[in-house]
């Protein structure tokens, strides 16, 4: 297997296991690799680093369930592996430039509005 089908098998698993914790000890294990060769050759092929990719990915979820859930966001934060609602808030803010509270808000607002119209 050639390192861009790895890191398309890899980057496929991955997106199948991002509910609760999922770290870079661990996608190491399961690809048979150093968490430091894993890390340089997932950069050199993606262009982001391994953390960058599942961080964004549980935070796209995350802000679908938002959306598509009355599910508390405490419970979003836990189900896709944050330590904490603060943590997830963070985390949320330094990608979608709101909290996940705001999120939810402004696209309950933007759905109601669509809905009168």
């Amino acid at each position: 297997m050639n390192t861009t089908d790895f890191i398309h098998d890899l980057t496929s698993w991955i997106d199948k296991n991002l509910e609760g914790r999922l770290d870079i000890n661990t996608v190491a294990e399961r690809a048979g690799y150093s968490k430091w060769y894993l890390q340089r050759m997932f950069k050199q092929h993606t262009g982001s680093t391994l953390g960058e990719y599942i961080r964004a990915k549980k935070l796209n979820i995350s802000a679908q369930r938002l959306v598509n859930s009355g599910e508390p966001i405490a419970n979003v934060a836990i189900a896709l592996g944050y330590e904490s609602k603060q943590s997830f808030n963070r985390s949320f803010k330094r990608q979608f430039g709101q909290t996940p509270g705001d999120w939810r808000k402004a696209l309950h607002r933007q759905t109601e509005c669509a809905a009168h119209s």
